[in-house]
């Protein structure tokens, strides 16, 4: 009977993983990428699911360019500069674009000429809407003979009322007071000339193709050595090449700390490398099932997935442990998993219920960490329950007398130490320092606890935002239409709310506006042409050119479909959803603004993201009470009543402490120290479980418990020596965790003896 439940137990095995492998293997070209993306790591906010996509478009979109200036006291090493950085770049990859010189503003210009009185700047059209045309040509005339109005185009004799100079004026002021010579776009910063690239990176070297950006950091230091200039660069692909090679540096460390200190441990206590080889088959079997599973069911896994799952070697470990240990103490070799398989299913429950709990959160890295540790949980479960009986089978080692002396020593004189004095110390010492610092725990939920760059980058980026005058934190407003024109019209709108913000309708208008415009010019510009050209000294034949041409044009509108085929900068700002058009623009002014139309939203990042991550910190703590409030009720009925209670009490009193270091040292709560806090009751109550249910001698259980502590605690203890705060936080708040557990689950071994 024992045979066939054996039997039963690798059959399932075989088909768990076999079955993980064959599903892999027949979606293998649809597997997930490894995404280095930083920006997806946060949370979904939108209210509506239109807006949403169309934020999400917005930035993937946005997210491959690169932005490098070039600065210098002279244009032409700038200039010479740029270029040679732009010649690398295009020998490096030909799919790489990088935009130096300004090709659309012969376009742009172009466009403006033939649509002038269609496009009309805001300031001559708020004149012509009071009825003051007689002010535009006044403006003309003194700009005409005054030494000091810069001409920005010599169209005089076709355009008498400056209407394209005053266009092109607010296009520039518009456009941070970008500068053209030799076609290439700079700026003056400070009296220093800074030439812009804008570069766009293809999906293929942006996800992953760490010798490119090697080589090009490399060769960017070489440039600012060797030509004296300075150069600054920010953008998606530079931060997630920064993070992901941090990451990966991080697990490698992680890991082989985690490693190497393990296999220490297994030699000092097992004296044979065995089971520590049988133990590291194990995990990297889990790992592998894990990747494969999310590899099916994700379009792409991120890279801190990986960081974070390296915690599942200290977890995983604990199955493997629980077993080795006991198979090294117990005589008879088939009463091992009958002694520990009660307990160790109990709290393989809990684990998995407590990353469940993670699961149901709406944030993707947490949902892809959740899945992985759950996978990698059940596949190393298995392989213990199912496998390790015939592993062993002929490996008749036991555990020196001297280690288990020690451990019955140890265990013996702590608990001799609890008493009713020292529980009711430690418990109003615990009440006491909880109201006094928990309190005073400062909570950071904000979205910069999602990512931390490098200290030049951050210095990179702000430099680059004095010159561009925008950053990422800025608000985006959507303006929505079922027609890109009525979209446009109701961007159009944002004039009446917005003073400070960037708008394609503060350049190119709708029909609609062209056509107002038009009727203005024509009612109140038209009329005084011929003053105009006289005032100006020009003869009448020059005033019937002006008056045919505008007779002939003022039919013509300028479309903005057609606009947008020639100008790929556009393509970026309209996005097309669910058969709408979404136009994007953007504004630096902070101040709330009530907008009452449902087809423009307004949405700042960094708040809207620190919402959302509210929201997601408060969903995943209401899920895993209700996780916990079931699992203590099986406890309750599944246990000992006194030890039931004593369990809850002893998670609670772990919970409080934690919180309380965290307030003496002032360390910040942030929602993943809450994700770790879900977390942390889940694999901590797994020593309270097996202090409780074990049917194992008492010093082999907390043997092979103090085992599984050190572990986890080492797994997830390196975790906080990370440079990425998702990171530090998550190994910090559950190693604190699972450490108070530990030090208080042997209570359980007396509890009768303290509550009789």
């Amino acid at each position: 009977m024992k045979k066939n439940i054996l039997n039963k137990k690798v059959l399932l095995w075989l088909i768990f993983h076999l079955s993980v492998i064959l599903i892999f293997l027949f979606r293998f070209d649809y597997r997930a990428k490894i995404d280095t993306n930083f920006l997806s790591i946060a949370p979904r906010f939108a209210e509506s699911e239109d807006f949403q996509e169309s934020i999400e478009t917005f930035f993937i979109q946005n997210s491959s360019e690169i932005k490098i200036f070039v600065e210098s006291e002279n244009f032409e090493t700038a200039k010479n500069s740029a270029i040679e950085i732009e010649n690398y770049i295009k020998e490096k990859d030909k799919n790489i674009i990088v935009n130096l010189r300004s090709k659309n503003y012969d376009d742009i210009l172009e466009t403006i000429i033939k649509y002038k009185y269609q496009l009309i700047s805001k300031e001559i059209r708020n004149l012509l809407l009071i009825n003051k045309g007689y002010k535009v040509a006044e403006n003309g005339i003194a700009n005409f003979y005054s030494p000091f109005f810069i001409h920005i185009v010599d169209n005089i004799e076709d355009d008498p009322f400056f209407v394209l100079n005053s266009k092109l004026m607010e296009i520039l002021k518009n456009n941070n007071n970008f500068e053209t010579r030799d076609e290439i776009n700079f700026l003056n910063y400070e009296g220093k000339f800074n030439i812009l690239l804008n570069i766009e990176i293809p999906k293929k070297i942006e996800n992953g193709n760490m010798i490119f950006f090697d080589e090009l950091t490399s060769h960017l230091k070489n440039i600012e050595e060797n030509k004296k200039v300075k150069i600054y660069i920010s953008g998606v692909p530079i931060h997630a090449y920064y993070s992901q090679k941090s990451a990966q540096k991080e697990i490698t460390i992680i890991s082989l700390i985690s490693i190497i200190i393990i296999c220490l441990i297994f030699l000092f206590i097992f004296k044979s490398i065995k089971p520590y080889i049988i133990s590291m088959i194990s995990i990297s079997l889990s790992v592998l099932t894990s990747f494969f599973l999310l590899s099916i069911l994700f379009d792409s896994i991120h890279i801190f997935t990986f960081v974070f799952g390296t915690s599942l070697i200290g977890i995983s470990l604990d199955y493997s442990i629980h077993f080795i240990t006991e198979w090294y103490n117990e005589k008879d070799k088939k009463e091992v998993l009958k002694k520990i398989l009660p307990s160790m299913s109990l709290s393989f429950i809990t684990t998995i219920a407590s990353y469940f709990a993670l699961f149901l959160t709406s944030l993707s890295l947490l949902k892809q960490t959740a899945l992985f540790s759950i996978f990698g949980l059940t596949s190393s479960f298995l392989t213990v329950i199912a496998l390790y009986s015939f592993i062993f089978k002929n490996y008749n080692s036991i555990l020196r007398d001297s280690i288990l002396n020690k451990s019955k020593n140890i265990l013996k004189g702590y608990i001799n130490f609890f008493n009713k004095k020292y529980l009711i110390f430690l418990t109003i010492f615990v009440i006491l320092i909880s109201i006094i610092s928990i309190p005073k725990l400062k909570v950071n939920f904000s979205s910069n606890q999602l990512y931390n760059p490098p200290n030049f980058l951050i210095n990179s980026e702000t430099e680059i935002y004095k010159r561009l005058g925008y950053s990422i934190s800025k608000n985006i407003i959507i303006s929505r239409g079922d027609t890109l024109e009525y979209a446009l019209e109701n961007e159009e709108l944002l004039e009446n709310y917005f003073t400070n913000y960037t708008a394609i309708s503060k350049v190119f208008y709708s029909k609609n506006r062209q056509k107002e415009n038009i009727k203005l010019v024509e009612n109140n510009l038209m009329p005084l042409l011929k003053k105009q050209i006289e005032d100006l000294g020009f003869d009448n034949e020059t005033y019937n050119k002006i008056k045919s041409e505008f007779e002939n044009t003022k039919n013509e509108f300028l479309n903005i479909e057609d606009l947008i085929k020639n100008m790929g900068e556009l393509k970026k700002l309209i996005l097309k959803n669910n058969d709408k058009y979404f136009i994007i623009s953007t504004t630096e002014e902070n101040d709330k603004k009530i907008i009452e139309n449902e087809n423009i939203k307004i949405f700042n990042i960094n708040s809207e993201i620190n919402e959302a991550l509210d929201k997601i910190a408060k969903t995943a703590i209401k899920t895993a009470l209700i996780a916990y409030i079931i699992i203590f009720a099986f406890m309750i009925i599944l246990f000992n009543k006194k030890h039931a209670i004593a369990i809850i009490i002893i998670q609670i009193i772990s919970i409080l402490l934690n919180l309380s270091v965290h307030s003496i040292f002032n360390l910040s709560l942030n929602i993943f120290s809450v994700f770790a806090l879900i977390l942390s009751i889940g694999i901590s109550i797994d020593y309270c479980i097996f202090f409780s249910k074990s049917k194992a001698k008492k010093e082999v259980t907390f043997l092979a418990i103090f085992l599984s502590m050190i572990t986890t605690a080492l797994s997830f203890g390196t975790l906080s020596f990370s440079g990425f705060i998702p990171v530090k936080s998550f190994g910090l708040f559950l190693f604190i965790g699972i450490l108070v557990s530990f030090l208080l689950s042997p209570i359980l071994l007396k509890i009768n003896d303290i509550i009789d």
